[in-house]
């Protein structure tokens, strides 16, 4: 059996969707002892950092560098997509920086969460109809679906909490 090697990918995915946003509504929790509602403090770390930061540093990764989401993510060793997957890069940044904002400005909040839960559920999608599917690809798929769930449920929780 082949052990695969956990890249840096894998990581920042780790640390965007999980990681960062727990703690960081842990901390404000605990050290703030802020007594606002569960939901509205996990979705704005939820927003800030799976939305925000994860869609800006992919949407810069794409710009820069569009041959790891064409030979890496969908197995595409064709240049001819790269002005595709730069544009790609372009739209990921502008997601990114209205999730990065909306922790300055909570009204941000409800479109960032909505909008980036829309993208990552449709991209999702999109993953499950490729006839071919890498193995990276795969773990974008599984990914996508987990952090749309997340903010769809804290979307709903938090409107219910006000």
């Amino acid at each position: 059996m082949k052990i695969k090697k956990i890249g840096l990918y894998e990581i920042s995915v780790v640390v965007f969707f999980l990681l960062l946003p727990v703690i960081a509504a842990a901390v404000e929790i605990k050290v703030f002892l802020h007594t606002a509602a569960l939901a509205g403090t996990l979705l704005k770390w939820f927003v800030f950092s799976g939305v925000g930061l994860r869609l800006f540093s992919s949407g810069l990764k794409q710009a820069l560098q569009p041959e790891f989401t064409a030979k890496v993510i969908f197995e595409i060793d064709n240049e001819k997509c790269y002005p595709v997957i730069r544009e790609l890069g372009l739209a990921n940044i502008c997601f990114g920086v209205i999730g990065i904002l909306s922790l300055f400005f909570p009204s941000f909040r409800f479109a960032a969460g909505m909008a980036g839960g829309l993208f990552f559920a449709l991209a999702g999608l999109l993953h499950i109809f490729r006839t071919k599917t890498a193995e990276q690809e795969s773990f974008a798929m599984v990914t996508d679906f987990y952090i749309a769930a997340v903010l769809f449920i804290l979307l709903v929780l938090n409107a219910a909490q006000r």
